[in-house]
């Protein structure tokens, strides 16, 4: 087999069908693009309805298909009404990528229990959710599939961001999503089901536009980072191919950190 034809075997995602939250957005955007280009059919899910139709019209002449479907992931019930569309229109799900979530910040002694509750609906709930209905279709078929969440560096150290950075909920909920994946990995793995994740650093999305926003503070930012700068959406979403793809195929219950070495 030539080098081309090894590489197109183990990237290509032909035949499958990829099913990326938050994906009108950020690192889900990406994600669900490439996804598109390496011949997928595409499922973006996410609340915002506009930068779904800008998102699914970017992947207009791709290798795969592009289809948005609007959902809140702290509406539990409409998660089970989308995934019921995703597969009869499309016959099951291989690959599933949680990248949709949300991030409030605030002091913990002040932190309004709504807002900690919505956003643990979203970042865990909603994932949870979205791995169980991605996982009963691929038992029911028994092909097996691929599942990558999105956690974050701030799910694996409370400190990497310094102490004036206060949020809670994202952080126990990115910390929930960590051993998650650990579980589900261990306990889908005799059904052919792979669970890993990711686990960002700064990436120039619209949730750090605080930070992106201000040269000064990204300055700042890129200057903890050892490789000097943030990462772009892209960069997080070949990472997540790759965990998605036959090149993974014996990968498992791995968090891997894309921070450009920020908890090295």
């Amino acid at each position: 087999m030539s080098i081309a034809a090894a590489l197109e075997e183990r990237l290509s995602l032909a035949g499958k069908v990829a099913v990326v939250t938050g994906a009108a957005s950020g690192i889900g955007r990406a994600t669900a693009r490439l996804m598109c280009t390496l011949g997928a059919r595409t499922a973006f899910l996410d609340r915002d309805p506009a930068g779904l139709a800008a998102a699914v019209a970017e992947c207009a002449g791709l290798a795969g298909e592009a289809l948005a479907f609007e959902v809140d992931l702290a509406d539990h019930k409409a998660i089970e009404v989308c995934f019921e569309g995703i597969v009869a229109r499309w016959g099951g799900v291989d690959i599933l990528v949680n990248s949709a979530a949300m991030n409030v910040s605030g002091a913990s002694v002040d932190y309004d229990l709504e807002t900690w509750q919505r956003v643990l609906d979203v970042n865990l709930t909603g994932l949870f959710l979205s791995c169980r209905l991605s996982a009963r279709s691929m038992i029911a078929r028994g092909v097996g599939g691929a599942i990558v969440n999105v956690a974050s560096v701030g799910g694996l150290s409370a400190g990497i961001t310094g102490r004036a950075n206060a949020n809670p909920s994202y952080r126990a909920s990115k910390g929930g999503v960590v051993n998650l994946t650990r579980a589900l990995a261990v306990e889908w793995a005799a059904k052919g089901i792979r669970v890993n994740a990711v686990a960002p650093g700064y990436v120039r999305t619209p949730m750090v536009a605080r930070l992106t926003d201000d040269p000064a503070r990204e300055a700042a930012a890129a200057e903890r980072v050892p490789l000097g700068r943030f990462a772009e959406p892209e960069e997080i979403g070949w990472v997540i191919a790759f965990l998605a793809g036959e090149g993974a195929s014996m990968v498992t219950g791995q968090i891997l950190p894309v921070d450009g070495g920020l908890l090295a």
